[in-house]
């Protein structure tokens, strides 16, 4: 009587499904890399433009002047608003209320740009360069000061570019990357916009 077959795999199939299945994650993980990277600036770039919309309305909410910064000061605290100094590369952001009769700030909201890096000193992932131009009368230098009505103290444009050199140089039209930086841009009247610096003028989502 011949001896019926077991149901199941042979060695030999498993071992070629499994080498079928390691060159697809092959194939597939330096996509999958790019993607976690731009992911991770489309965050940062939303929180940015999320942390200076809640500055514009604290400003109009409360009719006072609202500044919003960057800075880098690693054991910040509340009680310490009045000490942060702003620069232009952060990796932390501060929204805090100027009493225009006082001087005193109030603090509003900050976050710690090492959130998620797993160290208190340990570089983001990504990275935020801000450009200022010079301030109107009263502005202070690398801050942006939204007024009660909604408008900046800004001397021009404010532009926030965040990339991730990490994970390799931004997408520019001569230097095709698949790696796509982001800009956050504010306007003198307090508007704030998130766009794509690469792509061509026409497009809605170029700056």
């Amino acid at each position: 009587m011949p001896r019926r077959r077991q149901p199941g795999f042979t060695l030999i199939e498993i071992m070629i499904a499994l080498g079928i299945a390691a060159m697809l994650m092959a194939l597939g993980l330096p996509a999958f890399k790019d993607f976690l990277a731009n992911s991770k600036i489309r965050n940062a770039a939303e929180n940015l433009q999320s942390f200076l919309n809640q500055a514009r309305s604290e400003a109009i909410n409360r009719n006072q002047p609202v500044q919003f910064l960057l800075f880098a000061d690693t054991d910040y605290d509340a009680s310490q608003v009045a000490l942060a100094t702003a620069n232009t590369t952060g990796p932390n952001v501060l929204i805090r209320v100027l009493n225009p009769t006082s001087g005193a700030y109030t603090h509003v909201d900050w976050k710690n740009g090492y959130e998620g890096s797993g160290s208190a000193s340990a570089a983001p992932a990504t990275t935020v360069t801000a450009t200022y131009q010079p301030m109107a009368l009263g502005g202070v230098a690398d801050t942006i000061t939204v007024k009660g009505l909604g408008g900046t103290l800004l001397g021009g444009q404010a532009i926030f570019d965040i990339a991730n050199t990490g994970a390799g140089a931004c997408h520019t039209t001569g230097t095709p990357s698949p790696i796509r930086c982001l800009r956050v841009t504010v306007s003198v009247s307090g508007q704030i916009r998130m766009c794509d610096p690469s792509v061509a003028a026409g497009d809605p989502r170029a700056c």
